[in-house]
């Protein structure tokens, strides 16, 4: 790789962990108006259409080899994902929610080994183990709480898998597709439904009757143009250039991003939140 390139993909790398960091906290804010199902959908609504309108020419690139591979992307690395997050982050405070997310690479390395046929180091297992203890280390606070937090922390923990899955997937079954083609069309999949159950639900009566609604709205549109269109262009332009382990290695990062805002939003972030993330 140049040194230009490696520029690039350092750039690209900071870039996603501060937009992905601060997403927790727009889910946050989005959860004043609208549902969990409703901020997940409607992320991936704007986030689909936002795309299909500066990308459309990339809709002649499906064809019956890759549409599986992209069902998959599209609903295991966007649809379930975006839902899981603002249901953890309605009962968790979201600087937590965002250092679990942190287990990415993790599972990335696990399911590349025992289903994609990667090897891995010794080094990378101690790793492996590391993180895991980690994320455990970060519930058992919230284990005194009550067993219900425990549930809610298991949400994201889901959702990193579903990630891990998705990031093998495009490393080794979407080569011959391009960043933008990539994403328009995983989106595809779950955009059309994703629009319909928005417009389904009472939406439009929030829109109507909520004070905030516009407000939360607004968070949301930044959440599904920035953080998601234009976040998982930029991701997959990563995957295809630097690898799946050092793109998944930006939720890294994310949870420092995310621990700031959470702290900017007067959330409980303690020590044992502080050692859970290194």
């Amino acid at each position: 790789m140049s040194k230009n390139a490696t520029l690039t993909a350092w750039a690209v790398f900071v870039g996603l962990a501060i937009t992905w960091g601060s997403s927790f906290i727009l889910m946050k804010f989005g959860l004043q108006s609208f549902t969990s199902s409703q901020i997940g959908m409607l992320r991936i609504s704007l986030a689909f259409l936002f795309t299909a309108v500066i990308g459309y020419k990339h809709f002649s690139k499906l064809n019956r080899k890759n549409a599986f591979p992209l069902l998959v992307v599209g609903l295991l690395g966007n649809g379930i994902p975006y839902i899981l997050f603002p249901l953890a982050i309605r009962h968790l405070d979201s600087s937590l929610v965002g250092i679990l997310n942190s287990l990415v690479p993790l599972f990335t390395l696990l399911i590349g080994v025992f289903w994609f046929g990667i090897r891995i180091k010794w080094l990378s297992m101690l790793g492996i183990m590391l993180g895991l203890a980690g994320a455990i280390w970060l519930l058992v606070p919230d284990m005194e709480v009550g067993m219900n937090n425990l549930t809610y922390g298991i949400y994201p923990i889901i959702a990193t898998v579903c990630y891990a899955v998705s990031i093998n997937t495009i490393n080794s079954k979407l080569k011959d597709l391009g960043s933008f083609a990539i994403t328009l069309l995983s989106l595809m999949f779950i955009g059309i439904p994703a629009i319909i159950y928005v417009l389904s639900t009472d939406f439009l009566q929030i829109m109507q009757s909520d004070p905030g609604a516009w407000r939360s709205l607004g968070y949301v549109s930044i959440l599904g143009v920035v953080g998601t269109s234009v976040a998982v262009i930029l991701f997959n332009y990563l995957i295809k250039t630097s690898g799946s382990l050092f793109a998944a290695s930006v939720t890294y990062i994310v949870p420092v991003i995310a621990l700031i805002w959470g702290v900017v939003d007067g959330e409980d972030v303690g020590v044992t939140h502080v050692f859970g993330m290194a």
